[in-house]
């Protein structure tokens, strides 16, 4: 019955096979048939149209006259490299009354361009870059549902956050690379294909002329963003401590992400910025006095306040069509009073390890503090555990306000999203300030090995961190910044320092994590038969 009734509607809701037309208030999903979708293709900045159909049928092209379209297409191309790049950092909701200013001609190819609901770039981006700045580049306008970028070694998948969230875009991203796979070592049997002589693919001029390079700049602009990427954290430590947790009280029920959530908390309060990038705004503060003035204080004071994350949690085993509830937290630092017995509790360790008198003593003095400091863990994991039971279900606050705005009409449906910004704490309750994404560890089988996350347009969110692990188990994080002197710094020409800065939080958020991991290991496998030469020989390995 659920089949009969549900199946087409959720077949439909999955489809890439649709563009976004964008309104004032939001995007509208226009489906299209699948004879009349084209691949884009971008070479040397100009784009192609190739249609995946016979004409006039649901019959797909032969797959040796695409490799003949392709071959023909690569040996002449285009002569006018495509200037749209500009027009994906323009507000989509501002992109209607652009749209009927710009030249014809441009207008045109854009509609044109809305059928190719995936987008390949043949121009190849270095791998070194983070996955924010990788794809900065010709990738259309932001209609359709998927653009692939190639690196050389690898193949990035940026993803519409509208068609796709985290589980959904990583299957397809592992359906598209074994089908791939599959084709590639077909093909390579096959001897090179001779250009096509009649050509079936069109190609898109994309034009701007002065007028409308004037209107895309004095148009509205999405928030300016920094990116960083690190691998730094020990996954192995991590999994250790779990263990050790396990084997200590059965109670403390923490995840992986659970102590990554925490720690980001705990990172906030006690980032310090290193003396390389301090020493960077000094010199910035020669020409910019003022700018290297607030970028100092954001970097001592500002990064400290205690954030409110909003975490995806996966609905789609519960509710499919629903396929991601938000979940906003705040972790309670200042009532469990985390920071404060961390710094006891390893303070009367290390105390405790190198005395060598009234050690009796000085045990049950550090007993008293690990058993309140493991309790307080334990009583986080079951808050947290309980806020993602009630996430899961749909009975959040963020997923009671999204119900609530469903059924309104879209003018007020926007009036009334946009009020929790004006409002820190409301915002904070229903929308949070940062993202915290975490996919998880992919099969053994899987290629993928990063993630980036994305946000909403709201104006509060100032960080979005993306988590993956890959089948070797390296842990990485993606982290976007969106904080105010991201768009200061790009306007002096200081793109640099801007994802400098960026680069120091992300790293100090993995180096301090490890430390942190390392102490609580520390803590939870103490007992009374610690002594001085246990506590040497852990040093010893620790160097080593």
């Amino acid at each position: 019955s659920a089949k009969q009734q549900d199946l087409g509607a959720y077949q439909q809701q999955m489809s890439i096979l649709a563009y976004l037309d964008p309104g004032q208030y939001g995007e509208t999903r226009v489906p299209f048939r699948l004879q009349d979708a084209q691949i884009g293709i971008i070479y040397r900045d100009s784009y192609y149209l190739l249609p995946i159909c016979e004409q006039g049928s649901n019959k797909p092209i032969d797959i040796m006259n695409a490799r003949a379209q392709i071959s023909a297409m690569l040996g002449s191309p285009f002569s006018s490299p495509s200037q749209i790049a500009s027009l994906t950092r323009v507000k989509r909701s501002a992109l209607p009354g652009l749209r009927n200013k710009l030249n014809p001609m441009l207008v045109n190819d854009m509609d044109n361009l809305r059928f190719a609901p995936i987008i390949i770039s043949a121009d190849v981006r270095t791998r070194s870059l983070p996955l924010s700045e990788l794809r900065q580049a010709e990738r259309g306008i932001g209609s359709h549902a998927l653009t692939i970028f190639d690196t050389g070694e690898t193949f990035v998948f940026d993803q519409s956050h509208i068609f796709f969230d985290g589980a959904w875009g990583i299957a397809l991203s592992e359906i598209m690379t074994n089908e791939a796979l599959s084709w590639a070592r077909y093909l390579n049997m096959l001897p090179s294909p001779a250009p096509a002589q009649t050509r079936i693919y069109t190609s898109l001029t994309l034009q701007l002329q002065p007028a409308d390079i004037n209107l895309v700049q004095q148009a509205p602009r999405i928030s300016p963003e920094a990116g960083a990427e690190t691998d730094k954290v020990n996954l192995k430590a991590c999994l250790a401590l779990r263990k050790q947790f396990k084997q200590r009280n059965d109670l403390i029920q923490l995840t992986i992400n659970d102590l990554l959530v925490l720690y980001r908390a705990i990172h906030a309060a006690t980032y310090k910025p290193s003396r390389k990038l301090l020493a960077e705004i000094d010199i910035l503060a020669a020409t910019q006095p003022e700018i290297a003035l607030s970028l100092r204080q954001l970097v001592e004071e500002a990064s400290r306040t205690n954030p409110a994350i909003l975490i995806p949690m996966d609905a789609s085993l519960k509710v499919p069509r629903e396929r991601i509830y938000p979940l906003n937290m705040e972790v309670p630092l200042m009532e469990l009073n985390l920071l404060g017995l961390h710094g006891q509790t390893m303070k009367m360790l290390d105390a405790y390890e190198a005395s060598t008198e009234d050690r009796p003593a000085m045990y049950s003095g550090f007993d008293h503090l690990q058993k309140l400091y493991l309790a307080s863990l334990a009583g986080f994991g079951a808050f947290l555990a309980r806020a993602k039971e009630i996430a899961t279900q749909g009975q959040s606050a963020s997923t009671g306000a999204i119900k609530l705005l469903a059924h309104l009409p879209l003018p007020l449906q926007r009036l009334l999203d946009k009020i929790p910004e004006q409002f820190e704490v409301l915002n904070n309750i229903l929308k949070g300030r940062e993202v915290f994404s975490n996919v998880g560890a992919v099969v053994s089988t899987s290629t993928l090995t990063r993630f980036m996350t994305a946000k909403d347009d709201n104006t509060q969110k100032q960080l979005a961190w993306g988590v993956m692990t890959d089948s070797r188990s390296v842990m990485r994080i993606h982290l976007r910044d969106f904080r105010p002197q991201v768009a200061t710094l790009l306007s002096i020409g200081r793109k640099d320092l801007a994802n400098m800065v960026t680069q120091d939080y992300l790293d100090a958020y993995a180096d301090g994590l490890n430390v942190y991991i390392h102490d609580l290991s520390r803590i939870t496998l103490a007992s009374r038969e610690t002594t001085p030469l246990s506590r040497t020989r852990k040093q010893n390995q620790n160097k080593i």
